[in-house]
């Protein structure tokens, strides 16, 4: 224990939040593309800005802690006087990790149609690659008024977590029992506690669209 207290305490000064005079914080914004076709049916736009710029992930990627962002867009149906309808959703999400043998930078996107891996050399072409506009291949059925929410959660990943990715990635089921008593993924929940990285959500609504007629 004496040669593990040390490095906890610098882990955890290397994860502490900000300064009151650093604000720059992460963003999610939701816009929406051209219309498709004569309905008037338009995607939705969504972007992610300042993760990096965010010193609190930034500083969790530099420490090893692998980051994933889980997004959920919904479609909802606004009807004046009523409660709006909700249609459908659909959901994906990238795992980001830092390699530091390789030097270099992971990422994972699950999506519906399977995984997409990604590396990156430099701090700079990831950054631009996680403040690319995505455009969401979805859209509403039938006529009215529409609109999107999307909400982004983002979390440092625990031990389990990125075995169950490694495995899903492999083609490999889920462990169905683990010893979740280890020292070592005990000291990464303490380590997750006293960073302050639990957990972030975000949620934005992007503006109403008319769509006239049936696709």
């Amino acid at each position: 224990m004496r040669r593990v207290l040390p490095i906890l305490l610098a882990l955890s000064a290397g994860l502490a939040l900000p300064a009151a005079g650093q604000t720059q914080r992460v963003g999610l914004v939701v816009s929406l593309a051209q219309p498709t076709d004569a309905t008037g049916a338009r995607k939705a736009l969504v972007q992610v800005r300042d993760l990096l710029n965010d010193q609190r992930w930034s500083q969790a990627l530099d420490q090893s802690f692998p980051i994933r962002l889980t997004f959920r867009l919904e479609i909802w149906r606004s009807r004046q006087g009523w409660i709006d309808d909700f249609q459908r959703a659909t959901e994906w999400s990238t795992v980001i990790l830092r390699e530091p043998l390789e030097d270099q930078y992971r990422v994972t996107r699950i999506l519906l149609s399977g995984p997409e891996e990604f590396r990156f050399a430099t701090r700079e072409e990831l950054d631009r690659w996680i403040r690319a506009i995505n455009l969401v291949d979805a859209l509403p059925q039938g006529t009215g008024s529409f609109y999107y929410t999307v909400t982004l959660r983002i979390t440092a990943l625990s031990d389990d977590e990125m075995e169950d990715l490694d495995r899903f990635l492999a083609g490999l089921p889920p462990e169905t029992t683990r010893d979740r008593s280890s020292i070592g993924r005990s000291v990464r929940r303490f380590l997750l506690r006293v960073a302050g990285l639990p957990w972030e959500e975000l949620e934005v609504r992007s503006e109403k669209f008319t769509v006239t007629r049936k696709r």
